[in-house]
């Protein structure tokens, strides 16, 4: 009798596949959250003019507007999402998934070339909290990261003819957000050290084709216009809290610096004080000016993997360091911005060659995170969509923005333009930046319902926490300055009121 044993080559690699999947599968049903909605109005946009689905219109902060002019990313995820438009949730989650796989493979292939550990970067990227929230969301992030992984880990551990195919996929992250851009020059630099410069500039043919595309659609390059609108928010106390709470979201929900020895322990020594910077800056206290500290210094210790040593190490330190100071031109900063630059940061600390021990130690810990964020988020999620199944059929006017504002516009709501007089009936959020309306518009409060918090785990959005997973500053009045990626907290996961339009006075905000 011939008996097959497993390979180990193979099981090990599926090991890790496996338990990204088993991280992502159980949140299929998560309901339409925070930027899902933006997507899907892209995607909206893709099926009714699959040529410029940046035309529709769009409800930004108040203001009815073509997404041309607000959604700072390319038509890449409203493509891929059209054709499941009208499908259930659960299935539009699958069609995101083929993603997740891409980037594990793509993971493994960068590993084994610069680092000679396939399953170890696969693991380790696979268990990191963002990258499977991401994986959870209806977002470009997830494609953006599989994109520029995939390709530049084909086009280093595959031969001469597989670079033309694996230079043009890591071009394609551009299709997906703009970040993608950031990989090009790091593509090159990889040509020209492998003698593959032509391979290389395939990864311009992405670019060049959308550019072509928005000049023919729109009369504009979208690109540029996007540039424009992202030019915020760069005084110097505007760009030192972006540094703080970018450090903040690589260390509390990118990867653990574990991987980086003695070296670790000085990165996290410097970020322990810039987040101390933070607390005081943003007058925190409590457990939020805890998690704050923690956060940075947990970021401060991951950056301290990057070295300038040897050729591989400058240029995974240009990828990492690069996407740090990339992330402080944005208009805000958030865990998901950092996906394609998280790889760097990964082969880096493997190229430290750490313990079999402390690496399933670190994958371990990840995951228990992941898990216990996921579960959080998708909480946070359902309470939204929980609240507007409360509110009702409208119509109406509706105030707050993300999954709140779809899962209304679905019952017959409209988005309230800031500053007019609601239809009649307004449903406010206080947590996704409900937008005023008119000054002078009476409102006299129906109802009104929070969801609580009936969850013992970390938050990835709170107040009393001081935590954001997907900005730095929470809703409020005044806003709260944050920069942890999670904390703790018990307050409700969403506050509503329904009001009706009575006669003119000052608009009061929620109440108490």
């Amino acid at each position: 009798m011939v008996r097959f044993a497993p390979s180990k080559t193979l099981s090990a690699p599926l090991l890790a596949v496996l338990l990204s999947f088993g991280l992502s599968l159980p949140f299929l049903a998560k309901p339409v959250h925070v930027d899902d909605a933006n997507f899907l109005m892209l995607a909206q946009g893709a099926e009714l003019d699959p040529w410029r689905p940046h035309a529709i219109p769009v409800n930004w902060q108040g203001t009815m507007e073509p997404a041309f002019q607000v959604l700072s990313n390319p038509p890449g995820i409203g493509w891929w999402l059209a054709p499941v438009i009208e499908a259930p949730i659960w299935v539009k989650h699958l069609w995101m998934l083929p993603w997740l796989l891409l980037a594990l493979w793509g993971a493994g292939a960068l590993g084994k070339s610069l680092a000679d550990q396939r399953t170890a970067a696969m693991l380790l990227l696979g268990s990191s909290p963002v990258v499977l929230l991401a994986s959870q969301a209806l977002t470009p992030d997830m494609p953006l990261m599989a994109c520029a992984l995939a390709g530049l880990g084909g086009f280093w551990a595959l031969g001469p003819r597989a670079a033309w195919g694996f230079g043009l996929l890591t071009g394609c992250a551009v299709l997906f957000r703009y970040s993608g851009l950031t990989v090009l020059p790091l593509l090159l630099w990889a040509g020209w050290s492998k003698k593959r410069l032509p391979q290389a500039l395939a990864g311009f043919v992405p670019l060049l084709a959308l550019v072509a595309h928005d000049l023919h659609a729109y009369g504009d390059v979208h690109l540029l216009a996007m540039t424009r609108f992202q030019s915020v928010a760069n005084a110097p106390r505007d760009i030192l809290r972006k540094g703080i709470a970018s450090l903040a979201m690589l260390g509390g929900a990118g990867l653990l610096p574990l991987l980086g020895g003695k070296r670790s322990w000085v990165g996290a020594t410097v970020g322990a004080v810039l987040g101390g910077v933070g607390v005081w800056i943003s007058s925190l206290s409590g457990i939020g000016a805890v998690m704050t500290v923690l956060s940075v210094a947990l970021g401060g210790g991951m950056i301290a993997v990057l070295s300038p040593k040897k050729g591989v190490d400058r240029w995974l330190m240009a990828w990492g360091a690069g996407g740090l100071i990339f992330l402080l031109s944005l208009r805000f900063s958030a865990a998901r911005y950092w996906l394609p630059f998280l790889p760097a940061l990964a082969i880096a600390a493997l190229r430290l060659r750490p313990g079999k021990g402390l690496l399933g130690v670190t994958v371990g810990l990840q995951a228990i995170l992941a898990l216990l964020l996921s579960v959080d988020d998708q909480n946070f999620a359902q309470a939204q969509q929980k609240a507007a199944e409360w509110i009702g059929p409208g119509p109406g006017s509706v105030s707050g923005h993300w999954g709140w504002q779809y899962h209304m516009q679905a019952q017959g709501w409209t988005p309230l333009n800031e500053d007019t007089v609601p239809l009649g009936r307004l449903a406010v959020a206080e947590t996704p930046w409900p937008q005023p309306p008119d000054p002078q518009t009476c409102l006299v409060r129906e109802r009104s319902l929070a969801v609580p918090d009936q969850w013992p785990g970390p938050r990835v959005h709170s107040s009393l926490g001081a935590a954001n997973l997907h900005a730095y500053v929470v809703a409020g009045e005044p806003p709260l300055e944050t920069y942890a990626p999670w904390s703790w907290s018990n307050q409700p996961y969403e506050r509503v009121a329904l009001y009706h339009v009575c006669l003119p006075q000052a608009w009061d905000g929620l109440p108490e």
